[in-house]
């Protein structure tokens, strides 16, 4: 259990790893290890040779089959070297590949989010390079990680998940042969793509009418892919108050201090229990300036956690809210992990199609400018004016859980999650999205295409497959 001092107020938060045995000796499961712990229990009195004989051949038969079972796994490497919400939003596979007994499955991450991946993934052998750090060059990789690398070639795995578009993994990527790399491959100094990556490429082109969530596209690199539904758990309150994710790593993304002023006080209207300020030490002064903006009665509620909180810190908090308001960042990722409601705000370069929370029940406020969404990378000539209707009074009404509101404005549109068999889908509550025709048929035929049904309306599905298929695939067999 961690205290938090908020306010006047001390919170008691109790960790869901709590309730995880403490690591034990060899690092092995405390129902397993050790054997000689039950030996002790048991027989503390007896000193039987007679005993000893039939017990020793039974550790040593199990411990056989413990390294036969080793032998025999499934083994499989992925390589996911982007940032926190990514190493989330690969679940679907790396949850999939777990329960395809018997697997053991590696990640390699970068070596800041080590920690990170241990309390996810568990079950997990987790591998950390140092990719962000203070030599972002693939030849430093090369040269400091040259262990690693050895171990991963020696280990003879079944499949290689190669993720990201970047220098790193295709450096790495290099280590493997082609036909064992799933994404990204490296064949005679070319970089290739497989052929689901390269028909997800082709979204970036119609990105309004992309349906296609991160975690399934990167989910669907296996077939069949894990049951959405196993993914998350459905979206609960736990009784913990509310959450807010003051930043994430896109500034236009995010939402300025007044702006979160008025969001934060009507969404705590009907919310008497403590208020979490979650962010790094970067985005401290910002949550000091939203403490003060704050009215008094609701000052004294907040406990500022910016740089406060390592991972297993930030887990024990999010996993106890009622609600997080966060825009999209790493942490709206992690409060879907955990089942925590999400009330995320989606303005500028994100899409809640592609990057929301992933799981039933949360909510997204979605900017629907004719610019949205944009390129982060490219400044704005408009002034951020996605950024307005977030004050509406429709938004600041529903909010504080209001019975009758106005409509939001044309450019905002509230939306619902929820999954189906073939993966994540948001369904507007208030407000419409343009181009809902053209996603929902992309989304049939990127569904079809997947779990190997036909078409249940070929003919609104043959404009987008016009766009989305190359000649190869019509002609030549896929792998």
């Amino acid at each position: 259990m961690v205290t938090y001092q908020c306010g006047k107020q001390s919170t008691a938060i109790t960790s869901p790893l709590a309730s995880q045995p403490s690591l034990p000796r060899f690092g092995l499961p405390l129902e397993e290890n050790n054997h000689y712990d039950k030996i002790d229990d048991k027989h503390a009195r007896s000193s039987s040779p007679a005993w000893i004989r039939r017990t020793i051949p039974d550790i040593l038969d199990q411990e056989r089959t413990k390294k036969e079972t080793s032998l025999s796994m499934e083994k499989y490497l992925i390589i996911q070297l982007a940032r926190f919400g990514d190493i989330l939003q690969s679940k679907r596979l790396i949850s999939g590949l777990s329960t395809q007994p018997p697997a053991e499955v590696h990640l390699a991450v970068d070596a800041s989010l080590v920690s990170l991946a241990k309390l996810i993934y568990p079950d997990t052998h987790v591998h950390g390079l140092p990719v962000h750090g203070t030599h972002p060059d693939p030849v430093h990789l090369l040269r400091h990680c040259g262990t690693i690398f050895k171990q991963w070639q020696e280990t003879d795995f079944s499949r290689v998940f190669n993720l990201n578009h970047s220098g790193f993994n295709h450096v790495l990527a290099g280590l493997f042969d082609p036909e064992q790399v799933a994404g990204y491959q490296w064949r005679k100094g070319q970089i290739l793509r497989g052929a689901w990556p390269d028909m997800v490429f082709r979204l970036t082109r119609h990105r309004l009418t992309n349906p296609l969530n991160l975690m399934d596209y990167w989910g669907h690199f296996l077939n069949p892919a894990l049951a959405p539904e196993l993914v998350n758990p459905p979206a609960r309150p736990k009784g913990g108050g509310v959450g807010v994710a003051m930043a994430g790593r896109h500034a236009r993304r995010c939402l300025p201090v007044p702006v979160l002023v008025q969001i934060l006080t009507a969404a705590l209207h009907g919310h008497p229990g403590p208020i979490h300020l979650l962010g790094t030490e970067t985005e401290r002064p910002a949550a000091r300036q939203l403490l003060k903006a704050l009215p008094p009665v609701l000052q004294t509620r907040v406990c500022d956690l910016t740089g406060r909180t390592g991972w297993r810190g930030l887990i024990e908090v999010v996993s106890q809210l009622d609600l997080l308001l966060s825009p999209d960042t790493g942490t709206m990722h992690l409060a879907a992990h955990l089942g925590t409601p999400v009330t995320a705000f989606f303005l500028s370069s994100a899409w809640c199609f592609e990057t929301g929370p992933y799981g039933d029940g949360h909510l997204v406020w979605q900017a629907a400018r004719p610019c949205a969404p944009c390129l982060e990378s490219q400044p704005c000539d408009q002034d951020t004016a996605c950024l307005r209707p977030f004050t509406h009074k429709a938004v600041l009404s529903f909010l504080a859980s209001q019975t009758s509101f106005p409509d939001p404005p044309a450019e905002l549109c509230l939306l619902e999650s929820s999954v189906d068999e073939f993966g994540l889908r948001f369904t507007p509550q208030l407000g419409e999205l343009p181009e809902s025709q053209e996603r929902d048929a992309l989304r049939e035929l990127l569904s079809g295409h997947c779990l190997g049904k036909e078409p249940r309306n070929a003919a609104a599905q043959r404009a987008p497959a016009a766009w989305m298929y190359d000649e190869p695939h019509w002609m030549l067999e896929q792998s």
